[in-house]
């Protein structure tokens, strides 16, 4: 067959925004959120996070009874909005969390006055933003940020410690605290007031407001101490603003961002609870991949089947599965099948098999076999899209972008500890490590234990001592060997 143009699909969701919903596995989480019973979706880097915000985002004919309206707070690609908050952060947590309401209000309005709804109560908050300057005629995310960061900025500054405001320098009649009687009879209104006065509005007219949050993970990305500050402070927000039933905040964030931002403590964490994390069951990531393979024409018409046919029976997936690739990488009795060698291969320390990590790996078997055919090797076997060779030789490429654009790109500081590694067996304990690292077992185990917090490692506890193992993730692009070190 000719895999000329064949491909599994793109790796990174915000890519294929308009094939998405073809192909895309509608598991428990996506239910639960298209149904409107979670607001914070955790999940691991590649798990699918970005795949639901898209699938939302893009779908918002799915409202069309529940009267949703659909706001994006970031772009889907490109230059992340908050990019700029970077060289003049906010200094403090009133600061940050002002500027996450003032921009909720200001997505809201903006959305409001771009479908002509923007009446009564909502005409008042798009007054108050205009007269502060936080809204013109043209409003774009960047702008929009940009605008109410500097607002904040001032407004904090300005307001007194006590109670009250001090409005001398202060641009529109927009407050932090309530204001005073004296401040109100003005026209003075807080933040606060400006969110409820949206929400009676949109209660009114029987309109919800789901404002989704996503690309997180790369939009304070040059400082741990601002992602930090800046998210815990968007969860005080959402939780100021959760009982304003018609604006909805939905977050998609990296499961490992909230351990560290939680990890000090977070008060505010054990009241967040309409949450899920996003996991997939081996009988979802086959469906991923017979879905993607069944949306190429090509494979259609080569396997002479019935897309919808097929996706509609697993037992059916399952056998197509064994069409396209060989039942066994390396056969024997005792060796895997293909799906669950695979697997393997992908699956990092903590036991993830991320979506992003195998949609890579079989478009790198794809390509692996078009360069055999390419030069006249012909090693497929009947009725198999791909040979075996084909799918041991993408382990290296998937490997190597992985420890390189997540390990090294995310975690620089320990690329040299896991660089230390090459050549190296696959199981470890803190003595070899010790050992090849050339520090004393105490700073050892703290880097070990670190290691093992992004799944560069997967910790095996032993009776006497823990075990440290390199997954098969890893272990192409360090040329790990199999086998204990000790």
């Amino acid at each position: 067959m000719d895999l000329q143009g064949i491909s599994f699909g793109d790796r990174v969701a915000e890519n294929e925004a308009d094939k998405l919903s073809t192909y895309f596995v509608k598991t428990e989480q996506w239910e639960s959120l298209k149904n409107g019973e979670v607001d914070v979706v955790f999940g691991p880097k590649g798990s699918g996070k970005s795949a639901l915000y898209t699938l939302l985002l893009n779908q918002d004919n799915l409202f069309p009874d529940q009267n949703i309206i659909l706001i994006s707070a970031e772009k889907p690609t490109g230059k992340p909005v908050f990019s700029d908050i970077t060289s003049e952060p906010p200094t403090s947590e009133n600061e940050f969390v002002t500027l996450w309401k003032i921009y909720i209000c200001q997505l809201i309005t903006s959305k409001l006055l771009e479908k002509n709804l923007c009446t009564d109560e909502a005409k008042y908050v798009a007054d108050k933003l205009r007269e502060a300057g936080l809204i013109d005629d043209q409003n774009t995310l960047q702008k929009l940020v940009n605008k109410a960061l500097r607002f904040a900025k001032r407004l904090l500054d300005i307001e007194s410690i006590e109670g009250g405001a001090n409005t001398e320098g202060l641009t529109g009649k927009i407050t932090f605290r309530t204001p005073s009687d004296e401040l109100e009879k003005k026209g003075y209104a807080s933040v606060d007031e400006l969110i409820e006065k949206l929400n009676h509005y949109l209660k009114k007219v029987q309109l919800n407001t789901w404002i989704l949050f996503d690309r997180l993970d790369v939009a304070f990305d040059q400082s741990l101490d601002l992602e930090k500050n800046a998210l815990r402070a968007l969860f005080k927000a959402y939780r100021d603003v959760e009982e304003h039933t018609n604006i909805r905040l939905k977050i998609f964030l990296r499961d490992d961002i909230w351990k560290r931002i939680t990890n000090e403590g977070f008060r505010e964490a054990s009241h967040i609870t309409r949450t899920t994390t996003i996991s997939w069951s081996d009988r979802n990531l086959k469906n991923l991949i017979i879905s993607r393979s069944l949306d190429n024409n090509k494979i259609l018409e080569y396997y002479k089947v019935d897309r919808n046919e097929i996706l509609s029976d697993y037992n059916q997936q399952e056998e197509f599965y064994y069409k396209l690739f060989p039942r066994q990488v390396d056969t024997g009795e005792r060796q895997s099948d293909t799906f669950n060698w695979i697997k393997s291969r992908v699956k990092d320390g903590l036991n993830n098999v991320a979506p992003r990590e195998l949609i890579h790996f079989y478009n790198e078997a794809i390509a692996n076999e078009r360069k055999e055919q390419n030069i006249g090797n012909h090693y497929v076997e009947a009725p198999n899209l791909i040979s075996r060779q084909a799918i041991k030789n993408a382990t290296n490429e998937v490997s190597k972008v992985r420890t390189e654009q997540t390990i090294f790109a995310e975690h620089p500081e320990l690329r040299g500890y896991v660089m230390a590694l090459e050549n190296s067996k696959a199981e470890h304990n803190i003595q070899t490590l010790s050992s090849i690292w050339s520090i004393d077992e105490k700073k050892c185990e703290e880097i070990a234990n670190a290691l093992s917090e992004i799944g560069f490692f997967e910790l095996k506890p032993a009776k006497t001592e823990k075990l440290y193992k390199i997954p098969f993730l890893y272990r192409y692009y360090l040329e790990i060997s199999q086998g204990k070190a000790f």
